[in-house]
């Protein structure tokens, strides 16, 4: 929707269909977790690519929670590699939504290497970021995104128009936190959430 693929998630038109990632549900529902991984925390940065056009969009989102739960968010864009570092040191003193990109995740180990020199707490939407040393990640399932494909597939094999086929929104999301990561920042996290999560990394 925010992106106008599709004119309504009830009704897409045109030739388009499939299943949403949600991005501004997960992205604010990232700021929430932050803040419920650091307690104390005053202000939370969102790093985003600097050409992505849907940003404006999420950005939005993620203010109206910051904004409900008391924090400050500052938007911090980029649009080369070699402004990672300036960029992250920004979000010092705070916490950090890493917004989804593909150039992001081609970066992604120098991103985690700059937030944890920094100390600086971050969320990614991608377990792969965790795996590779990143604090946390909170995201919709890649399972059931291969399980509503699949009945998409079928649906439009048998005739159906994509344009009358309803954009499914997730109902699965999976939250990994890396324990060492959290120890490496002095975050102790609230049994609370690591009751929430999926997965932890040891």
């Amino acid at each position: 929707m925010g992106a106008r693929f599709v004119a309504s998630l009830a009704r897409p038109g045109g030739d388009l269909t499939g299943t949403s990632a949600a991005g501004e549900e997960v992205l604010s529902k990232q700021v929430e977790l932050l803040s419920a991984a650091v307690p104390q925390l005053k202000r939370v940065s969102a790093l985003m690519s600097r050409v992505n056009p849907i940003n404006g969009f999420f950005f939005d989102a993620m203010s109206l929670r910051a904004r409900t739960l008391g924090l400050r968010i500052d938007r911090i864009d980029v649009g080369a590699e070699g402004e990672l570092e300036g960029a992250i040191s920004r979000a010092k003193g705070g916490a950090l939504v890493v917004v989804n990109d593909p150039s992001f995740f081609q970066d992604r180990v120098r991103i985690i290497e700059l937030t944890r020199h920094s100390q600086v707490p971050s969320i990614f939407g991608d377990r792969e970021y965790v795996a590779a040393g990143g604090l946390m990640s909170y995201v919709s399932s890649n399972a059931w995104h291969w399980r509503s494909a699949a009945s998409f597939v079928d649906k439009i094999l048998k005739g159906a128009k994509p344009a009358d086929i309803p954009v499914e929104q997730p109902t699965k999301f999976e939250l990994v936190i890396n324990l060492k990561t959290a120890k490496a920042l002095g975050i102790t996290i609230p049994p609370s959430l690591l009751q929430r999560a999926d997965e932890l990394i040891q």
